[in-house]
């Protein structure tokens, strides 16, 4: 009868345990991780075990850029609580480990970390994952011997910026004593430089050939280079990596378009604030100002910003290089009575010079929204009902650059990871 009774005790706290992690297992899988942080603060969740506690904790600190404390999280897992993690698990966390070397600009830590993932646990990744990590490796490799990324942000700034033909935000890039325009885009992973304006620029170039998709959806050979030094108005920035693209990469339109280079998120990162607005500056303050709004994470180098839609809280992607907002799968899903009632659907190309697919979408009328305190309406906005990009499956939407329209000034700010906008 004791036995039974252990059995039973055993049996019982097991499934208590498992129906416990179900939802924070989903609100995980779903990169809810803003409900999943909430979640994890609620009354209750300190009865989890030990290294359930510590691996949720893991992705909820890389997501909100606390990569420092994200890493011990995942090594206390490595080397204590391995054994009550599956290899899928351990293998999401030596991901996360990756992701947040590379974001601390520790290559040669993201390098061996990438190596221990393909080497014991390549088996967990589906063949276009373990492609991922191959490729992305020989850039984490290639960049061992390659300093951290530092800037030095002596003074507020304030950077004039015009908009090119295609309406992306072009800010003046100085490189020893020349000066270019370069597109200003949080949504870019790295930044980017074609391989004449590389050799204007004198970067150091690495010779490390591997692959990477152009924004025309094609998949190119790329280099890397590095710019030794930087400035951005009073902003200094020391060992800046570049994927260096082939001019032909970054031409459109028959040549009437081109993109010299582009400003990427691991620059912009560095700036710890940055105020854009309308009327054409860009001010990075020297010391980032906190405020009572924690509404913004990473999903490794892709900005998701908390948007409130109807009585919901929602996840949108960020992306000031993108000109409009559009709507993902999870949107349509979410309001498809509303959508199909008051919309209007047509057939949606999307593709580039890789192909084009033809999808149904619909076009609906004024939508409002909630992001930071400000509310905001949008009208036409086109959502999409099928998924074009991985990302797409998760995140209701991509807030694009009709949203800073509506407002005076948008802030930016990754210290306390906030997105906020000023009347």
């Amino acid at each position: 009868m004791r036995i039974f009774i252990v059995v039973v005790v055993l049996f019982v706290t097991y499934a208590l345990h498992a129906e416990n992690h179900a939802p924070l297992d989903s609100l995980l899988e779903r990169r809810h991780y803003f409900q999943l942080r909430q979640a994890l603060n609620s009354p209750g969740q300190d009865a989890l075990p030990v290294h359930r506690q510590l691996y949720y904790q893991a992705f909820v600190h890389n997501f909100f850029h606390e990569l420092r404390a994200s890493n011990k999280d995942i090594d206390v897992l490595l080397h204590k609580y391995s054994k009550q993690l599956s290899d899928k698990e351990l293998s999401r966390l030596l991901g996360k480990k990756v992701d947040n070397h590379v974001k601390l600009y520790e290559y040669r830590e993201a390098h061996i970390a990438s190596e221990l993932l393909l080497a014991k646990y390549g088996h967990t990744l589906t063949p276009e994952e373990k492609r991922d990590v191959v490729n992305s490796d020989i850039i984490w490799k290639g960049l061992q011997k390659t300093p951290a990324q530092r800037t030095q942000v002596r003074k507020d700034s304030r950077i004039a910026y015009k908009r090119d033909m295609a309406r992306l935000i072009n800010v003046p890039v100085q490189f020893g004593n020349n000066t270019y325009d370069f597109v200003f885009d949080t949504g870019a992973n790295l930044s980017v430089i074609t391989e004449s304006y590389a050799a204007k620029a004198g970067l150091d170039l690495l010779h490390i050939t591997y692959k990477v998709r152009a924004i025309t959806g094609i998949e190119v050979d790329a280099d890397l280079g590095i710019a030794k030094t930087l400035r951005m108005g009073d902003v200094e920035v020391n060992n800046v990596v570049f994927i260096v693209f082939p001019d032909s990469a970054l031409s459109f339109a028959g040549g009437a378009y081109k993109i010299n280079g582009i400003i990427g998120f691991p620059v912009i990162e560095q700036l710890q604030e940055v105020r854009i607005d309308k009327g054409g500056f860009i001010t990075v303050p020297q010391y980032a100002t906190d405020k009572a709004i924690r509404n913004f994470g990473m999903d490794e180098l892709t900005p998701v910003i908390q948007v409130g839609v109807n009585e919901d809280t929602l996840a949108f992607t960020f992306d000031t290089g993108a000109q409009q907002t559009d709507l993902n799968q999870p949107f349509y899903h979410q309001y498809k009575t509303t959508i199909e009632t008051t919309g209007k659907v047509y057939d949606m190309q999307q593709g580039g010079a890789g192909g084009y697919s033809t999808s149904k979408a619909w076009r609906i009328p004024a939508t409002v929204f909630k992001v930071g305190g400000q509310s905001l309406s949008l009208a036409n906005l086109d959502v999409k009902t099928t998924s074009t990009d991985a990302k797409d499956k998760f995140y209701y939407g991509n807030l694009g650059q009709d949203v800073l329209s509506k407002f005076r000034e948008l802030v930016i700010n990754f210290k306390y990871m906030y997105v906020d906008f000023v009347q």
